[in-house]
Parts: structure tokens; C-alpha cells; sequence
């Protein structure tokens, strides 16, 4: 089990009334192998905040109370606030005489009980509200890391959004098999022996060709965002299957990449597949640019497949 305690950005609130002094601090905790974690475990964090512990920002105020309840961004998630205040009695938290500083942990109240509470259920499937180890915010208002062994990068929910649709192209055969893997073999292009001829004497119709847009997204955490030559793909079609679609029939149009907060990078994937494998039908002409006609009876004109993203590449990278 391993126990990430993440304070959100932006949580942190600070009141002063005349010459006093409250805050509050907001984290999500929770164990991204995804095991049983109990209200216990998570308030008592060894790295997260105790009773007593001194605000990061603001000298004389201490954690002296916490609320704690299921997150709704995140599954298996508690979210977990901590509200600071100076001490009025000696015997408060951060007073001369704290009865908590050292002494038992965030849920000892003396009691002999010790019940387990059930995991929280609130949020969706997956990640989403952060990652890593860290709960400390630094002077930029983002998290930094407080502890715990959590790795500093870490993908979370997975957006997905699909767009369907038809590009309307020239035609010259209607319902013509397109070649497997949308490979036109020699340099002429993939010649087209079945179908139904909709050209008017070598002139094309328009015919809809079924599309659909594909953008997956992630968060990623880090300080640093590494682009691991992904850009380079930009351009070229997917060697295997992807998310279904055969082999050859999507292609990568790029990625877009924003730095939302100083260890956090929402990156998009964008990606579009062609019923015709994108290729495109072209028909036969001489150096001239002129069509060419067999010399039979009824001249024919032949029409190919040219395919205009030769290149295929593995779609690992994507989330």
C-alpha cells in the first residue's frame, strides 16, 4: 500500500480578524494501489499534517481540528481539511501545555474502540485531483512534495472524446475494397478491380467517406513536461490495432500540451480515423497530367488507391 497524501492548489485559506490569525488546508489522500484504506490511515498519514503541527506559511497559529469526508472527484478518495488556529488555552494546540504534541495520534480520543470505517465511494472510475506523494504548496500556490514513496509523475483519469462524422472527397468506383493496412503497394497506387463505377468520363462525383475525431487526454505531474519525440509521429497511421479500429485506418494529427499549475500538464491526443484507410482515388494519366484510356471497345480508365500517409508507427505513447 502505498498512501498518497496531495494537497489540492488553491485550498489553502487564511483569515485575520484584527490581530488574529485562522487558516484552513485541503488534501485528498488516498492508496493509488487502489487497496482498502480506512479513515484511520488516512487522517494518521505519518507524513500528511498532525494535531499541533505549525501552518507552512503563518508562525503562532497550530492544526488544532479536521474535517474529513468521501471525495467527489475521485473514487476511493477521502478529502481531508485541517483548520489552523493560535492557541488560547495552554492546553490547546501549540499552547505550553499541549496534551496533543507527542502524545497519541489524530484519532486518539481515549476511547478503546477502534472501528474502520468503509472506504469512501464518491468520484468516478480512475484517477483525477491529483497524484504523488506530495501535500506541501509552495510559494506559487501549487503542490509540492511532503513525503510518502510515490512516483513524481503520475497519469490520471483519461478523458476521451469522439467525434463522428463523413469528409466528402472525389470518387471514381463506389464500394470498392480498400487494401489491407490502407498500403497502395507500387509507386503507381493500389489498382481498383472491383466496385461500381460512378465516374462521368473521368470526371469525379463527391461520395462521403465515414471519419471519426478521436481526442484522449491525461494529467501528468512533474515539473518537468518531456515530449519523448511523440511530435515526430504527427502525420503518420497506427501499425496495430487501436482502441478497436484496424491497423492503418487512424492517424495521428498531433498533441497540445498546458501547463496548468507548476507540476501539472493537461495533455490532449488528437487523432482521426478514414473508413478508406485515408486513401484517396485518383485515375490513371500520362506525364502530360491527361487521362489514359485502354484501346478496347469500350475504353476503360483505371483508378487507384494512392495513399498519401505512407508511413505507419506504434501508438504506444498515447494514454
Amino acid at each position: 500500500m502505498s498512501i498518497q497524501y496531495k494537497e489540492l492548489i488553491g485550498s489553502r485559506q487564511v483569515t485575520r480578524n484584527a490581530s488574529v490569525y485562522t487558516a484552513s488546508r485541503t488534501f485528498l489522500v488516498y492508496d493509488d494501489a487502489g487497496s482498502f484504506l480506512s479513515l484511520e490511515d488516512a487522517v494518521n498519514y505519518e507524513y500528511g499534517v498532525q494535531f499541533s503541527d505549525s501552518h507552512p506559511d503563518i508562525s503562532g497559529i497550530f492544526a488544532n481540528s479536521f474535517s474529513i469526508s468521501a471525495s467527489r472527484e475521485r473514487k476511493d478518495t477521502w478529502e481531508l481539511s485541517w483548520q489552523y488556529a493560535e492557541p488560547v488555552e495552554t492546553t490547546d494546540a501549540g499552547g505550553d501545555d499541549d496534551v496533543f504534541d507527542g502524545g497519541g495520534d489524530n484519532t486518539d480520543n481515549g476511547s478503546e474502540d477502534d472501528d474502520i470505517f468503509d472506504p469512501p465511494s464518491g468520484g468516478g472510475d480512475g484517477g483525477g485531483g491529483g497524484g504523488g506523494d506530495g501535500g506541501e504548496q509552495g510559494d506559487d500556490g501549487t503542490s509540492e512534495d511532503e513525503g510518502g514513496d510515490g512516483d513524481t509523475e503520475e497519469r490520471t483519469f483519461n478523458g476521451v472524446s469522439i467525434t463522428t462524422g463523413l469528409a466528402l472527397v472525389d470518387g471514381y468506383v463506389a464500394e470498392a475494397s480498400v487494401p489491407t493496412n490502407g498500403a497502395q503497394g507500387g509507386d503507381d497506387g493500389y489498382l481498383i478491380t472491383n466496385g461500381t463505377i460512378v465516374h462521368q468520363g473521368g470526371e469525379p462525383v463527391t461520395v462521403p467517406v465515414p471519419t471519426t475525431d478521436i481526442t484522449l487526454s491525461e494529467t501528468q505531474f512533474g515539473e518537468y513536461f518531456d515530449l519523448n519525440d511523440v511530435q515526430l509521429k504527427a502525420g503518420k497511421r497506427n501499425d496495430a490495432s487501436f482502441y478497436g479500429f484496424a491497423s492503418g485506418s487512424v492517424i495521428f494529427k498531433g498533441m497540445s500540451v498546458q501547463r496548468q499549475a507548476y507540476d501539472m500538464w493537461d495533455v490532449s491526443y488528437n487523432f482521426v480515423w478514414d473508413a478508406w484507410k485515408h486513401m484517396r482515388q485518383i485515375p490513371e494519366r500520362d506525364r502530360n497530367g491527361d487521362l489514359v484510356w485502354s484501346d478496347a471497345a469500350t475504353p476503360v480508365l483505371n483508378i487507384y488507391y494512392k495513399q498519401p500517409f505512407p508511413e505507419t508507427t506504434s501508438f504506444g505513447f498515447a494514454p
